[in-house]
């Protein structure tokens, strides 16, 4: 774990110096490459790159030789440096220990029966482990861990911490080593610490093994309505009080319990600096969940060390899975509509959410124009003019516009004088002043181009002042209308009953405005604005009870202000409601904007319940309409401070506290969030994040340069595309099945809790196996790595799903494809469909009867280049970019190649692909099936082949020359169905085998069918992995002996098999047994099962068995 702690540490520095280099690069640079091999870094001493170049505490290494070093390509260009940023930014990010669940978070988490083996190991005695069984089994695995341990209290608020000490005891890697045996685990560098971390997960929330209600986490209702408008903190406070009062956690360790907990099922309330807008039930915590839940599934724990805007940020860059999408986004769309009154419970039909959703966009929709509007920029005459003297005069001192060096004169023979001046150019333009028809401006400064600028204003270019009236009436309509609706926003935020008070309560506005008093020789001392107000409180009175709101559009709250009930009591007198400090004074005044409207909406309304109030409600509106009007935007002074002064007005009046006022306008003017790492540090892009929790993104400065939208950059794909809101563009409608395709129908009915995630990770997995061109690169390299791989289905939970697998001591184990890493225990029935032995794809036999033979359908074959640029996906199928033609090509027993249009593509019940092949858009005779690649094999009528003969028979496991092997319903039983159609069919052959298996494992075992025209063989079902799947030298030497065991009792009843091969035998580690399963005796039709062998046919008997001996030697561990 000190590895991976270190490697992570490493990735961490790495991204820091690359940051730093990407700021200071210009496109073109050329000095790329000697600050990456200039620029040293310090090495970790844990880490896996210290110890494998053996370096010393004081050694430092060119930030060129870690990147190489680590297997990653030295950057050359800019936009290299920036995309490989991004992949280390990732790493950095990717905390060694996850979210904490360790193995609930493997892509095939332990099932509730392995999770269940757990708990018992903990409350008995087979572990021989001191302090076991649990003395207080209410404290779990976390109580038991921290008995004795070295972490202390400070650790306890670093829950990477403490784990880190926790898990590195010898204490801890004993009991995980002990359930790790338990469970039959594979052994990795990490497995013990994640079958602990497990344990602990199980410790705190037990009722997790019992199917618990949505929304609860160790029998703890997050989505209770107490929490609705509530901050993340207040709820994590509330989980961890619920699990010390249910006694599986000390008031020390509290804390740590509810963030473990909720690292797994609930990240999104340990996102950082959230703002307090972003309440539980709010808009913006329903797009913090999306976004959070988006990264946990990319990146178990990712989320964790990331704030607020961050998340939002880095979920936008992410290409999550049409399935995972709409399962995260129907989650929180249900969690959103049952904390706001729209639905009464958390499992709504599909016609229930799509209301929803259209509600959640429309919310959405309005909160994000809101947003937009009151960021809208209030103009400045001044800097619209020094915009057009500019553009006018590229090549003039900017400085000269400011000279006042013009005078007005006649321009009439005979008529001298001054008539205006002197004036700037700048003060003309802003003031726009028109001389008379005979008058015009000129300069004794030469360096004025004053004739020029005569004509530029009489043609009318240089008009400023017009068109700044038109653009600041619009912008103050516009802000006006943004602060109304963020008021309207934020009164959404609150919990239940403070929305109640508001919205039917009796309402009385107030409004404050701060002045400064100058004494002076005059009677009465005058009072200059000091600070106008941007907040509006609000006082409730409902049921006789009075509560004091204060609703802040630029900090993007709605605070409860009882304490100041007192001071708005009537009579709202100057005495009561002014406050004086020194020479300031604080004026409140009663605030009643629309007094005389009808019907007066400040009066008490009638009250709807129980039921929450609706959003944009007219109660609502119309206390955004009273805020907004109290910011009195149409006042002269504002107006006045956007047009500036100029030299043509009397007196430039002071107009700083309007300035200011201009300022605190625009939400959160100052709240640009600086990132330590990515795209966003790296300047590529600016993330301005207000209170009301909107995140918005702009090019930054270097991507202003030049440096950003590259090709090939990949930040917010393609964020010269991106919305301007991120995070926040709408749903779209959610297709039941969508991402899944054919591969889901077949599974759709079975789909459970999590369910569509796992399978969406299978495919995935699936895929990254087989490679985009099925190239089967990885699936080899792990065959490589691990002996045996296959790419195959099993059952989780009893449900049969796709992914990798890797065959270790005669069992087969799941395979993380992104890590190439076999996992947990051994799998439930696993049917490899593609094999990889030693980096070499095994080619899949298929029976004679049930080959496909492309010579003898030549006619049905459509051109090669049909599929022309197309992929094949993880079924076998090419998909025509139009989406509606499927085409297969097949490589048959010759080696021959052929493509087929195909229709009626479906997965069978035991996870078979499945279709029917087409020509001239007419259905043909051929119904095939996917075995692997472009492998596929012919079907019969009753879609398999040999046929099922029942609807006992499963899915398939195996075949042979002969027949086909199907599990039963049940798991217990196998089906072995031949071909008939075979030239070396013999019925008396099948009789032979079913008589031979009876003798070996005893009357019963085994029955031989002949009913109308099926011939098969119904015998129980054995456990193990046939020889043949083995690498060299990975038995153990003892298996040898089990085979003679095997012979021993064949031959003592006068069986000898006829057909010797490592195929026909099984391997079970489980139970130490070797198994014959097609017992074909080595007869003649002279004799019975049962006979003695004659001499003539014991010599061939003999040397066959030899020869099997020779290949089983080969898979023998040395000795």
């Amino acid at each position: 774990m000190k590895t991976a702690f270190g490697d992570s540490c490493d990735w961490q520095t790495l991204a820091k110096h690359l940051k730093a280099i990407i700021q200071t690069l210009d496109i073109g640079d050329s000095n790329l490459a000697s600050r990456l091999k200039n620029t040293l870094m310090v090495v970790c001493e844990d880490s896996t790159y210290f110890r494998q170049h053996a370096l010393g505490i004081a050694d430092k290494v060119s930030v060129e030789a870690f990147i190489r070093d680590s297997g990653l390509n030295v950057p050359r260009t800019l936009e290299e440096l920036i995309t490989l940023n991004g992949q280390v930014v990732k790493r950095a990010q990717t905390p060694p220990l996850g979210n904490f669940s360790g193995a609930l978070s493997w892509p095939a988490p332990p099932g509730t029966q392995d999770q269940r083996s757990i708990v018992t190991l903990l409350q008995g005695t087979t572990t021989q482990l001191p302090g076991l069984p649990l003395a207080d089994e209410q404290k779990g695995t976390l109580g038991y861990l921290l008995s004795g341990s070295a972490v202390s209290e400070a650790d306890l608020k670093k829950p990477t911490v403490a784990i880190e000490k926790l898990l590195g005891s010898a204490k801890a890697q004993a009991l995980g080593q002990a359930i790790q045996t338990q469970l039959g685990g594979y052994a990795t560098d990490s497995s013990r610490n994640e079958y602990l971390l497990a344990a602990i997960h199980l410790g705190l929330d037990p009722e997790s093994l019992d199917a618990p209600a949505p929304g609860t986490v160790a029998g703890f209702d997050l989505a209770r309505e107490a929490h609705r408008g509530q901050g993340a903190k207040t709820i994590v406070d509330n989980l961890a009080q619920h699990l010390l009062d249910k006694g599986r956690v000390t008031a020390q360790t509290a804390c740590l319990g509810a963030r473990l907990l909720l690292a797994k099922a609930a990240p999104e309330f340990l996102v950082k600096d959230i703002p307090r807008s972003v309440t539980y039930g709010s808009l913006t915590w329903a797009q913090l969940a999306i976004a959070a839940a988006r990264i946990e599934a990319d990146t178990p724990g990712r989320s964790l060390s990331m704030n607020y805007a961050e998340v939002l940020a880095c979920a936008a860059e992410l290409n999550t899975g049409s399935a995972v999408l709409q399962d995260i986004q129907k989650k929180a769309m249900t969690d959103w509509a049952v904390a706001n009154g729209l639905l009464t419970h958390a499992t709504p039909t599909d016609t229930e959410l799509e209301t929803v959703r259209v509600e959640y966009n429309r919310q959405m929709l309005a909160l994000t124009t809101a947003s937009s509007l009151a960021k809208t920029p209030i103009p400045s005459r001044r800097e619209m003019a020094l915009d057009a003297l500019k553009a006018a005069f590229p090549d003039l001192d900017p400085a000269l516009f400011e000279v006042e060096g013009m005078i007005g004169v006649f321009r009439v023979p005979g008529r001298t004088g001054r008539v205006d001046g002197p004036r700037s150019m700048l003060d003309i333009v802003m003031h726009g002043k028109k001389l008379g028809e005979h008058e015009h401006w000129e300069s004794a400064d030469k360096r004025l181009p004053a004739a020029a600028f005569c004509v530029l204003r009489e043609s009318g270019k240089l008009e400023v002042a017009e068109p700044f009236e038109s653009e600041y009436d619009q912008a103050i309509t516009a802000a006006k209308k943004g602060h109304q609706g963020l008021a309207q926003a934020l009164l959404a935020t609150l919990p239940p009953q403070d929305r109640k008070n508001l919205e039917y309560g009796e309402l009385e506005f107030f409004h404050t405005n701060e002045y400064k008093m100058g004494f002076g020789m005059v009677i009465a001392p005058s009072q200059t604005l000091k600070k106008r107000g941007h907040t509006l409180r609000v006082k409730t009175t409902l049921g006789g009870e009075v509560n004091i709101y204060e609703i802040d559009t630029k900090a993007g709250t709605v605070e409860k202000q009882n304490f100041r009930i007192r001071r708005y009591t009537p009579p709202y007198t100057d005495k009561n409601l002014h406050r004086v400090d020194g020479d300031l004074i604080s004026k409140t005044v009663l605030f009643k904007p629309f007094k005389d409207e009808q019907p007066d909406l400040a009066k008490a309304q009638p009250s709807a319940g129980d039921k929450l109030p609706a959003f944009g409600s007219a109660r609502s509106e119309y206390i955004g309409r009273v805020f907004a009007e109290s910011l009195d935007l149409r006042n002269q002074d504002l107006s006045d401070q956007a047009r500036g002064v100029t030299s043509f007005d009397k007196e430039a009046a002071s107009l700083k506290a309007v300035g200011e006022f201009f300022l605190n306008l625009i939400p959160l003017r100052s709240a640009i969030v600086n990132f330590s790492n990515g795209d966003i540090g790296a300047g590529l892009f600016d993330l301005s994040l207000d209170f009301i929790g909107l995140v918005t993104l702009g090019a930054g400065k270097a991507a202003q340069a030049g440096k950003a939208f590259s090709k090939g950059i990949s930040s917010v794909r393609g964020a010269a595309k991106a919305a301007r809101f991120v995070g926040a563009a709408a749903i779209e409608v959610f297709n039941p099945l969508s991402g899944a395709g054919d591969l889901a129908q077949g599974v759709g009915r079975l789909i459970k809790k999590g369910a569509s995630r796992l399978i969406s990770k299978s495919i995935d997995g699936v895929n990254r196996l087989r490679g985009a061109s099925a190239s089967y690169d990885l699936l080899k390299a792990a065959s490589q790595q691990h002996g045996a791989a296959a790419i195959g289905t099993f059952k989780v939970a009893g449900e049969i799903v796709d992914g990798g697998a890797v065959l270790h001591k005669g069992q087969w184990y799941a395979l993380d494809a992104e890590k190439l890493q076999p996992y947990g225990s051994p799998l439930e029935a696993f049917v490899p469909n593609t094999h990889a032995m030693k980096g070499v794809i095994r080619a899949k036999e298929i029976p004679q009867g049930a080959q496909l033979d492309n010579t003898l359908h030549t006619a049905f074959k459509v051109p090669e280049s049909t599929i022309t640029g197309l992929s094949r996906n993880s079924q076998g199928v090419y998909t025509a970019a139009n989406g509606h033609q499927s085409f297969i090509r097949h490589t048959d027993q010759r080696g021959q190649q052929a493509v087929y249009e195909v229709r009626q593509i479906t997965r069978s019940e035991d996870g078979m692909i499945q279709a029917r092949i087409y020509h001239n858009n007419r259905q043909t005779e051929l119904l095939v099936q996917h075995v692997q690649g472009d492998q596929w094999q012919r079907l019969g009528a009753r879609g398999g082949y040999p046929s099922r003969v029942n609807s006992d028979c499963g899915r398939e496991i195996g075949s042979g020359v002969q027949a086909v092997l199907y599990e039963s319903r049940d798991g217990a039983s196998v089906y072995k169905c031949f071909d008939t159609d075979i030239e070396s069919f013999d019925i008396n052959a099948v009789f032979n085998q079913a008589d031979a298996l009876n003798l070996y494992y005893g009357e019963g075992f085994a029955e031989a069918v002949n009913s109308m025209g099926s011939v098969y063989i119904k015998m129980k079902k054995l456990d193990g992995v046939s020889l043949a799947s083995f690498q060299a030298e990975s038995l153990p030497v003892e298996v040898r002996g089990l085979l003679d065991d095997v012979f021993r009792s064949l031959e003592e009843k006068n069986i000898f098999q006829g057909d010797l091969h490592l195929g026909n035998f099984l391997y079970s580690a489980r139970d130490k047994k070797i198994y014959p399963v097609d017992i074909s005796p080595n007869s003649r039709s002279d004799l019975n099962v049962g006979d003695p062998l004659p001499e003539d046919l014991m010599d061939d008997y003999e040397l066959f068995k030899a020869d099997l001996y020779n290949d089983l030697n080969k898979l023998l561990m040395p000795a």
